[in-house]
């Protein structure tokens, strides 16, 4: 159904999807003598986004058991008595196209009841297409009163939020975010037995029908509405519509299965493990996996599906299978535009098919994510200052953050800054703050030790307690925590979390190696950079990994590997000269003292104000390897 046409009772035809089919004239008179096919003609075009059909297509969906030559004839007198029975000029009609002329036409809205309720054709085109369209409605319907009781409970409207997320369950029975909505709207002053009573028939339904369990969420939010506690209900995790906090919505699209036979459901498993997958990423909503295989087969532009599933970007691809290898092709392609942002191809061998769907998934989430981040800063970028939100803000200051500089750090802390102002309790505005601060003080970018380190304080302070179920916020945490604190105890326990929630986040690995590093573990920290390079091979922090193998093969007494390390960070990221007190302190014990003195000129040209004492308060304390720091220390000893 077009939600853009509106209902007017002025146009020369007005058609209801919704609910039983009907049709009446201008003058609200029921148009009689409609036959099936006609009826369904209508209900197809009405459907479509330019109200217009190939004959082909409509031959296809209303003849399917037909010759071609017999559905060509069975169109024509179809259309003949179409145009006997409705107004004149509604249906348009040439060679090649069949069309409904939007100025004549209007769809009256049915108050969200079924599409084509108990309609039935025997075609097996139409009963595909029908099917399909039913799940896009239902999907919609849900959407749509979704967001009525978002608005509805921020307004302060309960009852109001309470009746849409009853609405968006009888839309969808599964849905956990509608029975979330209700349980939420319950808490803050609803019906509160009626809420849990339909939690009760929620909880039946998916364990029946679908073999599933309510989300952790769910019980949650149910158990603090049981306690009729305020502070409870507080502390229930919030509803998100997906995209509504700014966030990109992401929709895995079927993948294409090359050479496997008509039954094979092998793609299919493949699409459901990546979605599943990438749904315990925070930095996108993942769009459910029934509403992206509802447009299956439909031929609808990357534009159009975005649009109809509310997705900004689209993950499509192929498998393709010979012997016991197969090839995966995957590409992330932007809706609006179809512009590819991102494609890969892996190689694999066809083993145990669910290690290889898992090895699939877990590489697909590895390198889609610093790809859609990449994209969603380049459109942060291009929205006028006056208009980005939080989120928007946090994107844009990544660059600067991982630019590792005085100047860009400088530049990274302002944005989050502003990103604080627009939302005071943004998880990782407060986290990243954190994070900048205690880079202040490690890479020698502050003359205020003591300020830096209590403004480090405040902010992991501020961040703690609204950190808890965002991944990348949490490894900001940790990376504040082991830099500025010492504290490799609170560090590891943030960023177990993170990674027990989105096990494929590649700076989590990232930092959870330099934080095995930091307490002695040397081949745990090799094994996490490996798991960070094999996630995220170009990531734009890849020059960090490097720096930490580095600092791993220094310990351990494997200079001239350090070395090399060290030197090929510095090629990916110029920028980050204070690594040449790596490179100093590693020449020199290594015994190359030309190199050294080399390198430990152009760190102190960067440090042009440090001495002795203030780079004392500054450095951290670290345990792991005491030497390096006494090295460092020695080249600001007073002549």
């Amino acid at each position: 159904m077009k939600p853009a046409i509106l209902w007017l009772m002025t146009r020369a035809l007005t058609l209801r999807l919704e609910g039983s089919f009907e049709a009446r004239d201008s003058a609200d008179v029921p148009i009689e003598g409609l036959s099936k096919r006609g009826q369904a003609l209508l209900a197809y075009l009405a459907c479509q986004t330019d109200l217009a059909a190939s004959r082909t297509v409509l031959m296809d969906l209303l003849w399917s058991d037909r010759s071609r030559d017999q559905a060509s004839a069975s169109l024509r007198q179809e259309l003949s008595r179409l145009r006997r029975s409705l107004p004149e000029h509604v249906l348009l009609a040439d060679r090649s196209d069949v069309r409904l002329s939007c100025e004549d036409l209007c769809i009256r809205p049915g108050e969200g009841a079924p599409l084509l309720d108990g309609f039935d054709l025997a075609s097996r085109g139409f009963e595909d297409w029908l099917r399909d369209a039913r799940l896009r409605h239902q999907d919609r319907a849900r959407e749509d009163r979704l967001a009525r009781a978002a608005r509805a409970l921020e307004s302060g409207d309960v009852e109001a939020a309470q009746s849409a997320a009853y609405a968006a369950l009888d839309a969808d029975p599964a849905s956990e975010q509608a029975m979330q909505m209700l349980l939420r709207a319950a808490a803050r002053g609803g019906d509160r037995p009626g809420a849990l009573a339909r939690l009760e028939r929620f909880e039946t339904y998916l364990s029946e029908q679908l073999d599933l369990k309510v989300l952790p969420e769910t019980v949650a939010l149910a158990d603090a509405l049981r306690q009729v506690s305020p502070a409870a209900v507080a502390s229930a995790p919030e509803i998100c519509i997906p995209g509504s906090d700014g966030t990109p919505v992401v929709s895995i699209l079927p993948f294409e299965d090359i050479g496997s036979d008509a039954n094979s459901v092998f793609a299919d498993g493949v699409v459901e493990e990546i979605t599943a997958t990438l749904s315990r990423s925070r930095d996108f909503h993942v769009i459910a996996r029934q509403s992206s295989f509802a447009l299956r087969g439909q031929g609808l532009s990357h534009a159009e599906i975005g649009k109809r599933l509310g997705a900004t970007y689209l993950l499509e691809g192929s498998i393709q299978r010979s012997g016991d290898r197969v090839r995966i092709t995957t590409r992330l392609v932007l809706s609006e535009s179809g512009r590819v942002i991102w494609s890969d191809r892996q190689d694999d061998r066809l083993d145990d098919l669910f290690d290889l769907q898992d090895r699939i998934a877990a590489h697909v989430a590895g390198q889609l994510s610093p790809s859609l981040r990449s994209a969603e800063i380049d459109r942060a970028r291009a929205k006028p200052a006056p208009d980005r939100t939080a989120y928007d803000l946090v994107l844009t200051a990544y660059p600067h953050f991982w630019a590792h500089n005085r100047e860009a750090n400088t530049k990274a802390l302002a944005l989050f800054d502003e990103a604080l102002a627009c939302d005071p309790d943004s998880p990782r505005a407060l986290a990243m703050k954190a994070w900048c601060h205690a880079q202040q003080a490690c890479y020698l970018w502050s003359n205020d030790p003591d300020g830096n380190a209590a403004r480090t304080r405040e902010f992991i302070t501020r961040a703690q307690p609204v950190s808890q179920e965002d991944p990348p916020a949490l490894v900001a945490l940790a990376a504040a925590y082991s830099i500025a604190m010492n504290d490799f105890t609170r560090a590891e326990a943030c960023l177990d979390r993170a990674l027990s929630m989105d096990p494929n986040n590649a700076w989590g690995w990232l930092r959870k190696g330099w934080n095995a590093v930091y307490s002695g573990n040397f081949d745990e920290a090799f094994a996490h950079f490996d798991r960070m390079e094999h996630l995220s091979p170009l990531d734009p922090f890849h020059f960090n990994l490097l720096f930490g193998r580095s600092a791993t093969y220094r310990a351990i007494g494997r200079y001239d590997e350090a070395i090399a390390l060290v030197e090929k960070g510095l090629g990916e990221a110029p920028g980050a000269t204070w690594a040449y007190r790596m490179l100093f302190a590693t020449h020199l014990r290594a015994g190359n003292l030309e190199a050294a003195t080399e390198a430990g000129r152009k760190w102190r040209q960067t440090n042009p104000d440090m001495n002795r004492g203030l780079m004392n308060r500054l450095l951290p304390k670290w345990s792991h390897d005491p030497e390096y720091r006494d090295i460092l220390l020695a080249l600001w000893e007073e002549d």
